[in-house]
């Protein structure tokens, strides 16, 4: 007998593999951190021994989900900042100047243990809406939370858009200290976040470079109709060509966001555009038909929240553009359920595209899966369970009215499956969460350290009238049109909206 740590035995296995083979009687085979064995469960029973035997019988056994966009900080704001034309402003308005470390520390923590309990054993984390990287300390402080969880953290932060310097404050002894903070202090802390967090962890933290938009002088929440276009800006390109030698420094990826226009504009200069084999692009919004045959042309990977986006996936799929599913972290939409992300993803797109045949359940979950591992550069090491590969697995419990009775367990995942379904999670070998128990991490004390701070940071900035708001609006059909953001208070207090 070959001996091994951990077996997975009797689920459905849904590989991923190069012949996306599904086994009826499965099982999976973990030795240290990574998968020795997938194959029929009399084989693995009959050639391994491990001290820890999970039986998985009337589950299904997957690789763990990858969520390739989401936002540092927003678990904390999804039930405060709503109603407001100025939602981009007051977020970024909080983040740069009415947080600390400890905000992001606990964030970080409490958005990695909602990521593990739905299933996500990796996740992109943009710090804050426009991120932020005026120092380390946030970014830091995010991969401190989320390696006390344990599930993969890919750490995003780089300069924001113009103009430059942008003002940001730090606390400390509960007082506020702001400094105007210019693009070279950016990137020199850019650097630093990079070299400290990539790679470590056993692969389990990783820092991309991410500036907000891939061409700052534009709209960076929307499309640029191309007839608008004029030329890049000197910063553009200066921008462009320093976040491409940061990448390369540190032999790292790049992710941005990226709306109509952008690829357009940075067509001008090829020879600095944030495009290529190791770049994956959020949002897609509006983009043009010439601009789909650059970005496919290039390599690039993109990202796409399953609603409001308006990026142009079908067109984007058939040009060969690998598209995948993200959630856009927490907020008002999937909420970080890759399930329910995948789901409203195949609804959204296929009646954008007035077609009810478009999109394949199993199109859908390799863009969960996959095809999002080779969005963010790590289809070598995840996204399917194959020998040598990452142990990342998840098991899914099918026996529950929901998801009974059971004939095509792919489409029945993408149609009825949820986060919570997720009860056991395999992470990097470590067995995380057994029967949704995360020994651990104290769940409840957690949850209340984050209810402190979040009153703490809403109490600093006011924002105490967004999160309850009077009077209550039992009985009314509308919420009443009234701006609960003052951008001229804003501006005055070092905002650069």
């Amino acid at each position: 007998m070959i001996s091994a740590d951990l077996i997975l035995k009797g689920g459905i296995v849904i590989t991923m593999d190069g012949s996306r083979r599904i086994l009826q009687d499965g099982a999976v085979v973990v030795t240290g951190n990574s998968i020795t064995f997938v194959g029929d469960t009399a084989e693995a029973m009959a050639r391994y021994e491990a001290p820890r035997v999970l039986d998985c019988s009337g589950h299904v056994i997957m690789p763990g989900l990858i969520d390739a966009h989401g936002h540092g900080g927003h678990s904390f704001t999804r039930f405060v900042v709503k109603e407001t034309n100025n939602w981009m402003p007051a977020m970024t308005h909080m983040y740069q100047h009415y947080v600390d470390d400890e905000f992001w520390y606990v964030e970080g923590k409490l958005q990695a243990m909602q990521r593990l309990r739905a299933g996500v054993t990796t996740g992109v984390c943009v710090m804050g809406s426009q991120p932020r990287c005026d120092t380390a300390g946030p970014a830091l402080a995010n991969a401190k939370g989320y390696a006390e969880v344990g599930i993969r953290d890919i750490v995003c932060t780089g300069p924001q858009h113009v103009p430059w310097p942008h003002n940001f404050s730090r606390w400390e002894n509960g007082k506020r200290i702001r400094k105007a903070v210019t693009f070279e202090e950016v990137c020199e802390s850019l650097e630093e976040v990079i070299s400290t967090l990539n790679h470590t962890n056993d692969e389990k933290t990783l820092a991309y470079v991410t500036p907000f938009g891939m061409v700052t002088s534009l709209n960076p929440s929307g499309a640029t109709p191309l007839s608008e276009l004029t030329q890049l800006t000197d910063h553009d390109i200066r921008q462009a060509q320093e976040m491409r030698r940061i990448a390369d420094k540190y032999h790292t990826r790049i992710h941005t966001d990226c709306f109509g226009g952008m690829v357009k504009l940075a067509s001008q200069r090829p020879d600095c555009m944030l495009l290529g084999p190791d770049v994956h692009l959020q949002h897609c919004t509006n983009l043009a038909d010439e601009e789909i045959e650059i970005f496919a042309r290039s390599g690039a990977h993109a990202g796409v929240a399953p609603y409001w986006s308006n990026a142009p996936v079908e067109k984007m799929l058939a040009a060969g553009i690998n598209v995948v599913i993200t959630t856009d972290g927490p907020g008002d939409n999937c909420d970080m359920d890759m399930f329910m992300a995948m789901r409203m993803f195949a609804i959204n797109y296929r009646r954008d595209a007035d077609n009810s045949y478009f999109l394949p359940y199993e199109k859908v979950l390799e863009m969960g899966t996959i095809n999002a591992a080779k969005a963010i550069g790590l289809d070598h090491m995840i996204g399917s369970l194959e020998p040598g590969k990452r142990a990342d697995i998840i098991t899914v419990d099918v026996t529950t009215p929901r998801l009974s009775p059971l004939y095509n367990v792919v489409h029945a995942l993408i149609l009825s499956g949820l986060g919570s379904d997720v009860d056991n999670v395999v992470m990097n070998g470590q067995l995380l969460m057994e029967n949704r128990k995360v020994p651990h991490v104290d769940l409840k004390a957690l949850c209340a350290k984050a209810q402190e701070v979040s009153d703490e940071v809403n109490a600093r900035i006011g924002f105490e009238k967004f999160a309850d708001r009077k009077p209550a609006l039992w009985g009314k059909n509308y919420i009443p049109d009234e701006e609960l953001f003052d951008l001229e208070w804003q501006r005055r207090d070092g905002g650069h909206y």
